[in-house]
C-alpha cells in the first residue's frame, strides 16, 4: 500500500535506481520505461531521461529559485517574464504554469519522467524542455509523433496537454501506478508539510493549491 509520505516525495524506501543512472523511480514505472526505451532503440533512436523522481526538498529548491529570480519563469508562449513586481498570488500562478508546488508534483511519485532523445538533439544545442522543441520543423518533432503513436501501448500518458497547466510534451507518466499514488494522495497532508517549511511563499502556494491542486497533479479524469 502506498503511503502519504511516498506521495509527497518524503519516502524513497521503495524506489529503485533507473537504469545505470543515479535517478530514482517507482519499480513498475521503471520497468515499463525500459520497454519503451527498447522500442525507441529498435526504431532507430535513443530515448533518454532528463528527470524522474524528485523529492519534496528538491521541488522546494526549484520553486524557491524561480520565486527569487534565480531561474527563469516562462509565460504561456514560453518566453521569460519578470515576476518581481507581481503580487504573491500572481507569482505563484506564473511559476505553476510549468513547475508544481512542492507536495503537489507528480515527480514525487517516481512514475513520471521528463524525456528527450540525445540522438535527435543537434550538436551544440542544450536541452530546453520546451514545447517549441516539439513543433513541426524542430528537432524533437518526430519524437513527439513517435510518442503519440507508442505511449499508450506501454501504459504511458502525457498528463500536461496545456488544458490544465502548461503544455509539456516531454512529460510522460506511467498511468496505472500513477493512479495508485493519486488515490493515496492527501491534500491536507501536502498542505501540512508545505506550511511547516520555512519558505515565505508556502502560504501563498496553499491558497493557490486549494482551487488548483487537481491541475497541478495533472489529474485528467
Amino acid at each position: 500500500m502506498i503511503s502519504t509520505l511516498e506521495c509527497l516525495g518524503l519516502d524513497e524506501s521503495r524506489l529503485v535506481k533507473l537504469f545505470d543512472t543515479e535517478l530514482l523511480a517507482d519499480i513498475d514505472a521503471a520497468a515499463a520505461l525500459g520497454l519503451l526505451v527498447d522500442k525507441a532503440l529498435s526504431d532507430g533512436f535513443s530515448l533518454d531521461v532528463a528527470s524522474a523522481y524528485r523529492s519534496f526538498s528538491r521541488q522546494c529548491a526549484i520553486f524557491d529559485a524561480k520565486w527569487n529570480g534565480l531561474r527563469p519563469v516562462l509565460d504561456q508562449n514560453e518566453h521569460p517574464i519578470d515576476i518581481s513586481n507581481l503580487t504573491p498570488t500572481d507569482k505563484v500562478a506564473a511559476i505553476c504554469r510549468f513547475s508544481a508546488i512542492p507536495g503537489f508534483s507528480r515527480h514525487h511519485f517516481g512514475t513520471d519522467f521528463d524525456i528527450y532523445s540525445k540522438s535527435m538533439l543537434p550538436d551544440g544545442e542544450n536541452l530546453q524542455l520546451t514545447a517549441y522543441e516539439y513543433e513541426k520543423g524542430s528537432y524533437f518533432y518526430s519524437l513527439g509523433l513517435w510518442l503519440e503513436e507508442n505511449l499508450d501501448s506501454f501504459g504511458f500518458i502525457r498528463p500536461y496537454s496545456g488544458k490544465n497547466m502548461g503544455y509539456e510534451p516531454w512529460h510522460i507518466s506511467y498511468k496505472e501506478k500513477a493512479e495508485k499514488y493519486l488515490n493515496a494522495f492527501s491534500f491536507d497532508a501536502a498542505v501540512d508539510v508545505l506550511l511547516k517549511s520555512s519558505y515565505p511563499w508556502a502560504k501563498h502556494c496553499v491558497d493557490f493549491a486549494k482551487n488548483n491542486y487537481r491541475q497541478l497533479l495533472g489529474i485528467v479524469r
